[in-house]
């Protein structure tokens, strides 16, 4: 017999089958249906309201689970009466045939288990729980798939089953499957809620890290680690570009089965350059088969080389917008459909190194800069040292150059006063004033040469002075320099 629910609380209280108590009973259930939080909460609900309503001795629902077993998910029952929630049944008499008719809406009403006709292990298995009549209505899903059976038992006595009880009960089942539905609704878009939740926090961690990265090479090697972690994948690598179709891989994150492919320098005259400005615009490029891609021979035997399947490519800009590399996932043990999560994720993380690996540089061209500058001011110090040590010589120069001067002066009245002994003196005198006056001639050398030797080192002196003061400016204008930059 299949049925389809027509009937409400309202008209059953109107064809006599419920007092009004009842009714307001039932009224209350039906809210506790509709408000129930959980799944067992909902089928507890259901069985009440069938239990209230028809006065029978048991309702159960039980839930199909393979291989023809069925569990007791929920139970309304009378006190005295097999409690049986919880129970999971194999019922070898149970034909599987009966699964595809009651998820075509086959309904049973057995007024008497002893006279159904039924399997007599069948019987048996219902007289373990005291049931002398039974009604079976089918829990089905809006695919049309079988949940379950919602069942009432009779146990006292044999029951005849009212067209009245097959309605309501049916729409206790259509209530329950409606209930079971939005619950399930609200429960995926929790899950999906809660799944963004933790991919955005992933990405969120994995953007985090790249950007505390301290130096560029950190921030390659963070950023292949987090997009192999998040986007769950055999190989990702950072390809940096170069002139001439040439480019390097500067960074990899790798499973151990795969040999590394890091350092390697690639000249690809396969790879068309007319997709940078494309790649620079933001071009991701998602190959699931890299045999169906469409792309040249040349360019799939390149990649088979390195043992890639499947492949994900995103670009890596610099801050100003041009084009630094890229940021590769390779699949190689087999094809991967790479999901849009998937690819979102990886654009991300792709973003990210680019800005990252744009702070980088310009803190270590910063460090750079700080270090040309502290090795500026130590030569600065340096010439500045020397340029006071030349001042402090000049002094002692100038005053022996005066001493110089006087001892020329005492040599020439030394002359004179030889040459005046000498008018007057006898042959012995002037044999001693003849040694007197080679003397002073030497010192008369000695004296002038000393003077040129000075002169000379006073001329160097100066010429080293003007030297260092050009040093000094051209270290101070070098300075300017650095910090323009």
């Amino acid at each position: 017999m299949n049925m389809q629910p027509s009937l409400s609380l309202t008209q059953l209280s109107s064809n006599g089958s419920v007092d009004g108590t009842t009714l307001l009973d039932l009224s209350e259930l039906l809210s506790n249906l509709r408000e129930a939080k959980t799944e067992a909460d909902i089928l507890q609900a259901g069985v009440k309201i069938a239990y209230r309503a028809l006065k029978c001795d048991r309702v159960v629902v039980y839930s199909m689970q393979p291989e023809s077993y069925c569990k007791i998910v929920a139970e309304a029952v009378t006190p005295g009466y097999t409690q049986t929630l919880g129970r999971t049944l194999k019922d070898p008499c149970f034909e599987a045939s009966y699964i595809e008719k009651y998820s075509k809406g086959r309904v049973r009403a057995i007024t008497d288990i002893h006279k159904s006709g039924m399997n007599p292990c069948h019987i048996e298995s219902l007289e373990k729980i005291e049931i002398k009549s039974n009604l079976v209505v089918p829990i089905v899903r809006q695919d049309d798939s079988l949940y379950g059976l919602l069942v009432m038992h009779q146990c006292s006595r044999t029951r005849e089953w009212q067209q009245l009880d097959v309605e309501f009960v049916l729409q206790i089942s259509s209530w329950l499957i409606t209930e079971l539905a939005r619950k399930h609704y609200y429960a995926s878009l929790e899950s999906q809620v809660e799944n963004a939740r933790q991919a955005r926090q992933l990405i969120t961690t994995a953007t985090q890290k790249i950007n505390q990265a301290l130096t560029s090479q950190e921030v390659l090697e963070q950023s292949v680690s987090q997009a192999k972690e998040i986007i769950n994948c055999d190989r990702v690598v950072v390809y940096g570009l170069q002139a001439g179709n040439m480019g390097e891989i500067v960074a990899e994150a790798t499973i151990p089965a795969l040999a590394s492919i890091l350092g390697n320098v690639i000249k690809d005259p396969c790879f068309e350059y007319r997709y940078l400005e494309q790649y620079q615009s933001g071009r991701i490029r998602a190959i699931p088969n890299i045999f169906e891609a469409g792309m040249s021979n040349c360019y799939v035997d390149n990649l088979v080389k390195i043992g890639v399947r499947s492949n994900l490519v995103a670009p890596i800009n610099w801050d100003n917008g041009k084009i630094y590399g890229l940021l590769v996932a390779h699949q190689c043990f087999d094809f991967k459909d790479w999901q849009p999560d998937e690819i979102e994720n990886f654009k991300e993380i792709a973003f990210h190194t680019g800005l990252s690996l744009s702070k980088a540089i310009i803190k270590e061209q910063s460090h750079t800069i700080e270090a040309g500058l502290h090795q500026l001011n130590h030569v600065k110090d340096t010439v500045n040292l020397a340029k006071y040590k030349i001042e402090q010589i000049k002094q002692p120069m100038q005053d022996t150059g005066k001493v110089l001067v006087e001892v020329n002066n005492l040599n020439k009245l030394l002359e004179r006063e030889i040459d005046q002994i000498n008018q007057n003196a006898s042959a012995q005198t002037k044999k001693d004033t003849k040694l007197m006056q080679i003397i002073a001639r030497k010192l008369i050398s000695i004296t002038s040469r000393l003077r040129g030797s000075l002169g000379i080192v006073n001329t160097s002196g100066n010429e080293a002075r003007l030297f260092l003061e050009e040093a000094i400016e051209h270290i101070d204008g070098n300075k300017s320099d650095l910090v323009d930059l």
